[in-house]
């Protein structure tokens, strides 16, 4: 089995059928699905076992009895898996056609074993959804300096990841810890690869309608998640070969995990950024891999300028960024 595709699935009848047909149209065939369905309430076991009847691929449901979240769910998919490559799919996502297809391509055995490969997305389910191009990089050490300075994203539907390369290295997802948890998994899984890889073409599409506001999703139960996420990354790559080099880049991450905080004009926001990792303050302008204006806005943010902060809300996200995709 070339590779085990993972799908943690709680509640998702309403926006399953899009991803279900999204996987049974890729052309690359030698993969199995596995589902973990994480205690669901609705119709959605319903809908996974009548998908698995009819699927002509190997697929899996590996269900746990009450919710546990999604990094326990995807302990389970880890335990499940049997393919060479492991590639994730959220619930309420698509991937294209050509997307397991073109990993594999990338994988060139004769130059030795890829252990990780990304590619690009699109962001919305539209014709006209907006192009979204992952950074460059062709070593692990660049890549984990653009996932912890800003330019890259960390999300696991990015990746094909190889499966020895986790399971050598005991690189697992914190069970409970369901809030920066891909961050986590992915800085460590560069951190010990050999050969990585980009793939410059749009080969996932990411369901950009959300209605979490950033109080719930900066809630002090999600930030703990996140805070014991980022302590394990920085706890594991404090181990690593890249120990010294990445000394200031974990005060950019800090910087870049609270930075939606501040795309607001709740000033209770802005004091939730200001306390949440203040040793990262200092480091407000020092990323020079990011546009000027996200550096003076953290820069205003660190010297406590909340006027500022907040008229660069309203001028920069609600005036133009309104007329631009309105």
């Amino acid at each position: 089995m070339k590779i085990s595709v993972i799908m943690p699935v709680y509640n998702a009848e309403k926006v399953l059928p899009n991803s279900l047909e999204s996987i049974r149209a890729q052309r690359f065939r030698d993969f199995e699905l596995i589902f973990v369905e994480d205690g669901s309430t609705d119709g959605t076991v319903a809908m996974l076992e009548d998908f698995a009847a009819r699927a002509d691929f190997p697929c899996h449901i590996v269900s746990q009895p009450k919710n546990q979240g999604v990094a326990a769910a995807r302990n389970r998919g880890l335990d499940a898996a049997c393919g060479e490559y492991l590639a994730f799919v959220d619930a309420d996502d698509r991937i294209e056609p050509e997307a397991l297809e073109e990993a594999v391509r990338a994988l060139n055995p004769a130059d030795g074993p890829v252990d990780i490969v990304g590619w690009d997305w699109t962001l919305g389910f539209e014709q006209n959804g907006r192009y979204m191009r992952q950074a460059d990089y062709d070593s692990p050490l660049q890549a984990l300096k653009n996932l912890m300075g800003g330019t890259m994203r960390w999300n696991l539907w990015l990746f094909l990841v190889r499966r020895e390369l986790l399971m050598d290295n005991g690189i697992r997802f914190i069970d409970g810890a369901n809030m920066g948890e891909d961050m986590m998994l992915m800085l460590k899984a560069f951190s010990r690869a050999s050969r990585v890889m980009q793939i410059h073409k749009p080969l996932y599409r990411y369901n950009a309608v959300s209605e979490t506001s950033l109080s719930r999703q900066f809630s002090p139960e999600r930030r703990q998640e996140i805070s014991e996420n980022l302590a394990e990354a920085e706890r594991y790559l404090g181990e690593g070969p890249y120990a010294g080099e990445l000394a200031p880049y974990f005060q950019y991450l800090k910087l870049y995990l609270k930075l939606p905080l501040l795309i607001s004009a709740d000033r209770a926001n802005f004091e939730t950024w200001y306390s949440w990792f203040p040793e990262a303050n200092q480091y407000a302008t020092a990323n020079q891999a990011l546009p000027l204006r996200i550096r003076l806005l953290q820069g205003m943010a660190a010297r406590r300028l909340w006027t500022g902060v907040k008229m660069y809300y309203l001028l920069i996200y609600k005036f133009v960024y309104g007329i631009i995709y309105h």
